[in-house]
């Protein structure tokens, strides 16, 4: 009998990890390609990207294996536009087996945590996405930067920002932010700062990318900048204290991750003591493993389903 394969794809801006393992969850290979998010790159770079993906999965499945199982994990996955355009790509380049999309929290919560409890991501953005006892997926915040992502890249960036033109006028106090940014954006005054910042080039990822100056100022023991990592630290409490009290849950796994949760140790570091002060039993730490596994774990999981259902996930010759 053949082996059968499943597939995860994590489908981001800048690159798509493939996982593939056997039916039993053994991983048998992994590999990065470009962009899968078609708001990010163009139409021809992400359908080059799908090929790609597919070709490795027939290089790797070869003819004595099929792998009938594919999820795939991607950003904006409620764009009607978009699933559809990755899936008659990913038609068109081969592909025959059975094919899920997911959220990217979805799968990252899949390879995070093996119990009940939840993800926290931290990025541009940030979200809390979680299952209780019950295997009850909950989700809290995530609502995009307009109305929300507290404790964010973005976040951070913009109360930098903030911090920055505040001082200039008087109405806050001191930072050594000011210094920090203006060289960065090359410009000696408040008005170039908004030129760039609202230029049709500058958007969330490049007001987020403004956080990279946080660390210098807060060594330098800037007032400004401990109020910013302080007011994430909380923000970022009060998304996870929210799952678990909705769901009702009293320990559990939390998992971290993204830029700010990896880079920043006091913003990470001020956000589980406010955590544990109210839910002490949370095992906090990194995830398990990574979003592209978390997919592949699913596609593992639908297999099995299939099989005590009696549904066939043959591919089609």
């Amino acid at each position: 009998m053949a082996v059968r394969i499943a597939a995860g794809w994590d489908g981001g801006g800048t690159k798509t990890r493939v996982c593939l393992t056997d039916e039993y969850g053994k991983e048998l290979a992994v590999r990065d390609f470009g962009p899968l998010n078609i708001n990010g790159a163009s139409e021809e770079v992400v359908r080059q990207s799908i090929r790609d993906c597919v070709q490795f999965m027939q290089d790797t499945c070869g003819d004595a294996m099929e792998c009938p199982e594919l999820v795939i994990g991607m950003a904006g996955v409620s764009n009607r536009h978009a699933t559809a355009f990755v899936e008659q790509t990913v038609r068109d380049a081969g592909f025959r087996g059975h094919l899920q999309f997911l959220g990217d929290q979805e799968i990252a919560l899949a390879g995070a945590i093996t119990g009940h409890g939840a993800v926290l991501i931290a990025g541009t953005g940030s979200v809390c996405c979680g299952r209780d006892q019950s295997g009850t997926l909950f989700r809290v915040g995530g609502y995009g930067y307009l109305i929300d992502d507290p404790g964010s890249g973005y976040a951070i960036g913009r109360d930098i920002l903030t911090a920055v033109v505040r001082a200039v006028d008087g109405r806050g106090r001191a930072t050594c932010l000011k210094d920090l940014v203006f060289r960065e954006l090359k410009t000696d005054e408040v008005r170039g700062l908004i030129t760039w910042l609202y230029a049709p080039a500058t958007g969330k990822k490049e007001v987020a990318a403004i956080t990279r100056l946080l660390p210098e100022a807060l060594k330098a023991g800037d007032e400004a900048a401990l109020a910013i990592a302080e007011k994430a630290s909380e923000d970022l409490a009060d998304i996870v204290l929210a799952g678990w009290k909705k769901t009702g849950m009293e320990d559990g796994e939390l998992a971290l991750t993204g830029s700010i949760l990896e880079r920043f140790d006091g913003i990470r570091e001020g956000m589980a003591q406010r955590v544990h002060a109210v839910f002490p039993n949370i095992e906090i730490g990194f995830p398990r493993s990574d979003p592209a596994h978390g997919a592949a774990s699913l596609a593992c999981k639908a297999l099995k389903h299939s099989d005590i259902l009696g549904i066939q996930r043959n591919t089609e010759k």
